[in-house]
């Protein structure tokens, strides 16, 4: 099998259509579902914003027969308002075609020269493990390729997957549970972008998110959620074919207390969603709420997108609270995530 490294031809509809393709194997393999999304959602998906630029290669294999085949994806992705320093990579291999070398050629030829060109000293990257691998053996393809871009693990994280669709009697116990300790809290339900008079509360909300991250050793600097960057999140979700299920809790004095978000695909084929940020501000943690924002959400999911087969999400293994809430809902283990950095010598 002869393989070639290049940048990926977004102009070419035939490229392209082998990367959704891609796409779909990858998650079809790890999550049970995949996404439908058009070549133009696409390529939204893979455009700058103001407040990033990233960068895609691709492995292109070249059977004996003469066809060619796109069998492996790399990019970084460099932020560009706030962490300066960062840079975070990527790389994934068809499962059809991993131990063959792949991910290591994409990392030499494209990634280690990305990340010296772009004069970044802190490199990121995430990858996968067994549910019951040993995070730190040597012998784990992500600590292989992880030495050749000089980083190790700062974080571990867990990445669940639900089962879909939902016992509606399963979350009518679960609203029951939460209920108990509501008191005079609520939570109000959003289906599409978020108010106007509520966007600068809930920039304060997605920033707090991050702030409280438990994330171990992990350098970050939370982003200013504005309510210009919220807006163009909006936009780009809509471009990709994205809609956003949203749930905030209210405290009685009527100020936004917590979010939890589900995003789906619109497409009816699209079988996977992603179980994005929950967060309760501290000082009204108790009440559980993060129970009743979950349960909001899962439940409008059943009218929003039946179709959905799983939905996915991930947790550092330092929170055990939300753990304990998917667990409830019935999350399974899918894998487990190594979250690496450092500043390597290149």
């Amino acid at each position: 099998m002869q393989l070639t490294i290049r940048p990926l031809d977004p102009t070419s509809e035939v490229e392209l259509d082998q990367y959704l393709a891609l796409e779909t194997a990858l998650d079809e393999h790890t999550y049970g579902g995949s996404q439908a999304l058009t070549r133009e959602q696409l390529r939204e998906g893979l455009s700058d914003s103001p407040y990033w630029s990233t960068r895609r290669w691709v492995a292109i294999a070249e059977t004996v027969e003469g066809g060619e085949s796109l069998v492996g994806r790399a990019g970084v992705f460099t932020p560009l308002q706030e962490n300066l320093e960062t840079i975070s990579v990527g790389a994934s291999v068809h499962p059809a075609f991993r131990g063959r070398g792949i991910a290591t050629a994409l990392v030499q030829e494209a990634l280690l020269p990305a990340i010296r060109d772009s004069g970044r000293t802190l490199v990121e990257a995430c990858g996968e493990i067994p549910a019951d691998g040993d995070p730190d053996s040597p012998d784990q393809p992500v600590n292989r390729l992880a030495r050749r871009l000089g980083i190790s693990r700062k974080n571990l994280a867990v990445c669940r997957a639900l089962p879909l669709p939902l016992e509606e009697t399963l979350l009518d116990a679960l609203q029951a549970e939460a209920e108990e300790k509501l008191g005079e809290h609520r939570v109000e339900l959003w289906d599409g972008e978020i108010p106007e008079e509520h966007l600068a509360a809930y920039g304060l909300l997605m920033r707090q998110l991050e702030l409280d991250e438990p994330d171990e050793e992990v350098e970050h600097e939370a982003p200013d959620y504005t309510p210009e960057r919220i807006r163009e999140s909006e936009r780009r979700m809509r471009e990709e074919g994205q809609v956003r299920i949203t749930a905030v809790a209210i405290a009685p004095d009527g100020s936004f207390i917590g979010n939890s978000e589900i995003h789906v695909h619109t497409a009816p084929q699209s079988t996977l969603g992603w179980q994005e940020n929950t967060l309760v501000m501290p000082e009204h943690r108790g009440h559980r709420l993060g129970l009743a924002l979950k349960v909001a959400t899962h439940r409008q999911l059943r009218e929003r997108a039946p179709q959905l087969r799983s939905l996915v999400t991930w947790n550092s293994h330092v929170n055990p609270w939300m753990i304990e809430i998917n667990e409830k809902l019935g999350y399974e283990i899918v894998y487990r995530e190594l979250v690496l950095q450092g500043r390597p010598a290149l």
